[in-house]
């Protein structure tokens, strides 16, 4: 079956672009959660912990299963959610790869928005600096078989 033939329930077709959109949303923030477990623990500002747990709680786990539980009511895969009592090396190289992935997407977007030449110069210098620690990160989450791939539509 294809993933452009499955139907949801109100008949209109579920598009590639809308559940590779919910996949990306859902492996972003499955990645972030670690992120945000380190964060907590390292804060010390009550405020700030409490923000941070309750984000984490009340949002991004809330919105991950929430969207595993749609693409499973779809007959699609989903990415899953590892256990949250030790953070694994598997997640610390995702999140650093989904870290360089926004720096990219940042560098990208201030290159177009630059109109000098020597500022362009500048911001591509720092882009093909990430862009090469993209590389190693990609190439080594994926010699260890950490990559969180989409499922296959053929």
């Amino acid at each position: 079956m294809k993933l452009t033939d499955i139907l949801t329930d109100n008949k209109h077709p579920l598009h590639w672009g809308g559940s590779s959109g919910l996949w990306d949303i859902c492996r972003h923030k499955i990645i972030g959660i670690p992120v945000l477990d380190i964060l907590h623990d390292l804060c010390e500002d009550p405020e700030l912990k409490r923000f941070i747990k309750q984000g984490t709680e009340m949002q991004a786990v809330p919105h991950v299963e929430k969207i595993q539980e749609f693409l499973k009511k779809e007959e699609l895969a989903y990415p899953s959610m590892p256990q949250r009592k030790k953070i694994t090396d598997e997640q610390i190289g995702l999140a650093i790869m989904e870290i360089l992935r926004l720096s990219l997407i940042l560098d990208n977007i201030a290159f177009m928005d630059a109109t000098r030449g020597d500022l362009r110069k500048f911001i591509w210098d720092i882009t093909e600096d990430d862009k090469k620690a993209f590389d190693k990160i990609v190439e080594l989450n994926y010699e260890k078989n950490w990559i969180m791939n989409p499922p296959s539509t053929s």
